[in-house]
């Protein structure tokens, strides 16, 4: 392999087996339950990076249940938590967890945009076989399996105004290792991410988005996956929703690494 054939390669294994491809990508028919509720500051300011604060007082975290039937990465399941955060006067979601269970969005996910993600087992269900009940959507997360990290249901009350939805930007910390003893991270940035998901639609034209009643506990305290962190002392509004969206390229908001190098010139001169 030459240079050029290198420095082409988009994503490791260099060569013909390449995870995955350049953005972007497409996900059709995406099932989200997301329930937003407020949590304790304590367990919030161990997660923010430096300079990310709450945007709220108490601070609001969505927690996410994701299920993707079609997209360039293949079908999986997803969960994440984020918070509602400012940075530099601008409102976010920032994303400190999230897990999945297709090995291609991990890498790809963590390599581009920086998003922490971790392999899980993940479930959906709604009522289940052989049961009285089916009113509520069930989502569950084991890690390992048998110790549940976070359970979120939702009963679809309502239709719901897709206006009634924040469009915010995606906020997350891109932090890259170094591969020699004794060094600082190769890489460590804030990453933007820009979404525009499009709402299905039922065949009379309503958007097929519900809100209602959520609920999200953190059921094992685990300090490998510490999500009992984000723990609820309030829940707020849940929301069912199918969507179609493309995931592009991010945009570096800030370099860690530039700041230390300002700092040190600085303090030689």
């Amino acid at each position: 392999m030459d240079r050029a054939s290198l420095l082409g390669s988009f994503s490791l294994p260099i060569g013909p087996g390449r995870a995955y491809p350049p953005p972007p990508y497409t996900y059709r028919g995406v099932e989200d339950v997301f329930v937003a509720y407020e949590t304790a500051r304590e367990g919030v300011d161990l997660l923010l990076p430096p300079g990310v604060t709450p945007a709220d007082d108490p601070p609001v975290c969505i927690a996410w249940a994701r299920w993707v039937s079609l997209s360039t990465f293949g079908a999986y399941h997803e969960a994440y938590v984020m918070i509602r955060a400012s940075f530099q006067g601008e409102t976010y979601l920032y994303q400190p967890f999230i897990f999945t269970d297709n090995e291609i969005p991990l890498v790809a996910g963590r390599e581009l945009w920086g998003y922490a993600k971790k392999l899980a087992v993940m479930s959906r269900t709604s009522g289940g076989a052989g049961t009285p009940f089916g009113e509520q959507l069930l989502f569950t997360v084991d890690r390992p399996l048998g110790r549940r990290i976070m359970t979120a249901s939702l009963a679809c009350d309502e239709l719901c105004d897709p206006s009634e939805l924040d469009d915010l930007p995606v906020l997350s910390t891109r932090l890259i290792p170094s591969a020699e003893e004794g060094r600082p991270p190769s890489v460590a940035e804030l990453v933007r991410l820009d979404v525009t998901a499009h709402v299905h639609r039922s065949a009379d034209g309503t958007p097929m988005l519900w809100s209602g009643r959520g609920s999200v506990t953190m059921d094992f305290r685990s300090e490998v996956d510490p999500w009992y962190l984000l723990t609820p002392t309030r829940m707020l509004r849940g929301y069912f929703g199918i969507f179609d969206f493309d995931l592009h390229y991010g945009r570096v908001v800030f370099d860690f690494l530039q700041e230390v190098d300002s700092n040190e010139s600085g303090g030689s001169e």
